[in-house]
């Protein structure tokens, strides 16, 4: 098994979700443990299942399929997990309510972080 990756995606707009999702499945198919913990715009939106809103007409040109299902393949598939913290879903008007169901665990930062151990961290 390789080494953890810990990927933080805070970015607002669409092509951030999208290379945050692409290193997430890589990372994944190469056998790391991945977290990919959401804030902000891409929390609010995974939340609300605008995962995918705001792709560029290229993107279907190019054969970009839907990033909200690349992720939930990958969570079946490859073990990767969903997280956020709560002051994260906090700062992005969230209840943890509504969020828990669409995430794998309520994580803080800290935890994050000693999770990734000596693995990778990468912030889009």
């Amino acid at each position: 098994m390789g080494k953890p990756c810990l990927i933080l995606l805070g970015g607002a707009g669409w092509d951030a979700r999208r290379r945050a999702t692409s290193v997430a499945l890589t990372a994944a198919a190469f056998g790391h443990p991945v977290t990919l913990a959401l804030s902000g715009e891409p929390l609010r939106a995974w939340v609300e299942g605008r995962f995918d809103e705001g792709a560029p007409e290229v993107a279907l040109a190019a054969r970009v399929g839907s990033l909200r299902e690349m992720v939930e393949e990958a969570r079946r598939d490859l073990g990767v997990e969903v997280v956020a913290c709560e002051t994260e879903l906090r700062l992005a008007g969230v209840d943890p309510a509504v969020a828990r169901p669409s995430l794998d665990a309520l994580r803080s930062l800290p935890d994050q972080w000693r999770a990734a151990g000596q693995g990778h961290v990468l912030s889009f």
